[in-house]
């Protein structure tokens, strides 16, 4: 018999969770939500950053020897893709043997909670070699 109320007892005693801990639950199903959203967006720009390179890089009417004509040609793609953040400071073309590099460097920031932001820095580079 005495068995029998230590079974009744341990019944009661697992109810389940407290209120407690499912706000702690969901309080970190939160911050992770909340992560995904401000993360997603700085990875999906930097995408259409390397899709312009690749289209500047493909796209033979842009002179490789002319570096006004990468950087107009950049600047025109990154405008209709709707990114804003690159400068002709993020840029840098060089040219050696037979190739032109095209790279760009630049650091992306959102704001995250409060006070707090969320950010890369990233560098996509090309060869142009025609």
């Amino acid at each position: 018999m005495n068995n029998l109320n230590n079974m009744t007892v341990a019944r009661q005693a697992q109810q389940g969770m407290t209120t407690i801990g499912l706000l702690l639950v969901l309080g970190i199903i939160a911050l992770i939500a909340l992560t995904a959203i401000r993360v997603i967006p700085i990875y999906m720009e930097n995408f259409t950053i390397k899709s312009v390179l690749d289209s500047v890089k493909d796209d033979s009417k842009v002179d490789p020897k002319s570096k006004a004509a990468i950087w107009n040609s950049l600047k025109k793609r990154l405008y209709i893709n709707e990114v804003r953040l690159i400068k002709r400071e993020h840029v840098e073309i060089t040219r050696g043997n037979g190739e032109t590099t095209v790279t760009i460097t630049y650091e992306s920031r959102r704001p995250y909670l409060g006070p707090l932001f969320i950010g890369g820095s990233f560098s996509e580079s090309v060869v142009i070699d025609r």
